[in-house]
């Protein structure tokens, strides 16, 4: 079963540090739990002795170091020190996003992780929670006409390699002989805006450009959507997975519940 409906149907913690969870991983002992606020929270295995380590506290995230608590699994119940980390159980639209993004950066930690590390993979995740602070430098329309092209490319795992990371790349994807630019717009015309650059072919290779008239459907797909389905096709790899989310997470900006509600007819 997915990850997120996993997470769905587990019950709110009825107690500040007992939680019935989910296990992530053979290797390590991480899970993934509810808090009594309905709030994702991630319990990953600490290897360091327990000294005091400052807690993080951000808008919408929080991580805390070196807590004893109790898990519950299908099979077996014991108490471990945990690192804690949780989304704020205020803003719904952000868990799936919490969950998938961090859920694969876990993937890749080592089996015997102190709080350095675990350190280290929180701080990525909070560079994606300061971008959804952050007004948005792109429009829903193009974000999603990205997502499109990714999911209908033939080859998912190649398409996301080429994504760029940085919203102010100066095209959409790129590779060694050649670069793809997106163009989407919910009006009836086929009129895009390009920079000059965009339309400038790379020397000795070849440039695309896409162009999606977008028609918005209640009843269509979402940006999430879009993403769950790219994520099942690169399931084995956490390093595109990760790429995946995070890029998601950095375009949506500080009005990411209006973006996530926006559907359009495939």
């Amino acid at each position: 079963m997915d990850l997120f409906d996993q997470f769905s149907g587990l019950p709110c913690a009825a107690e500040e540090a007992s939680f019935t969870a989910i296990p992530l991983s053979t290797k390590r002992r991480d899970f993934l739990s509810k808090r009594a606020d309905g709030a994702p929270v991630f319990l990953l295995h600490d290897a360091s002795e327990t000294q005091y380590s400052p807690g993080v506290h951000f808008r919408h995230l929080t991580a805390l170091f070196h807590a004893t608590c109790r898990v519950y699994t299908d099979d077996t119940d014991f108490q471990e020190q945990f690192a804690l980390v949780a989304c704020d159980g205020t803003v719904p639209d952000l868990h799936e996003i919490f969950i998938r993004c961090f859920g694969a950066a876990i993937e890749e930690l080592p089996a015997n992780s102190g709080t350095r590390e675990l350190n280290a993979c929180i701080q990525k995740l909070l560079d994606l929670f300061r971008a959804l602070s952050l007004p948005s430098v792109k429009d829903v329309s193009g974000l999603w006409g990205e997502l499109y092209v990714i999911a209908n490319s033939g080859d998912i795992a190649g398409a996301l390699a080429a994504w760029h990371e940085d919203p102010f790349d100066r095209f959409d994807f790129s590779w060694e002989q050649g670069c793809l630019e997106v163009k989407a717009s919910t009006q009836a015309v086929r009129l895009h805006h390009f920079a000059l650059e965009q339309l400038m072919s790379p020397m000795n290779g070849v440039g695309y450009v896409a162009s999606l008239l977008l028609q918005p459907l209640s009843g269509g797909l979402g940006l999430i959507d879009l993403a769950n389905s790219i994520e099942a096709a690169v399931r084995s790899s956490p390093t595109l997975k990760q790429k995946l989310w995070n890029n998601l997470g950095k375009a949506l900006g500080s009005d990411f519940s209006d973006k996530l509600d926006k559907r359009f007819d495939v």
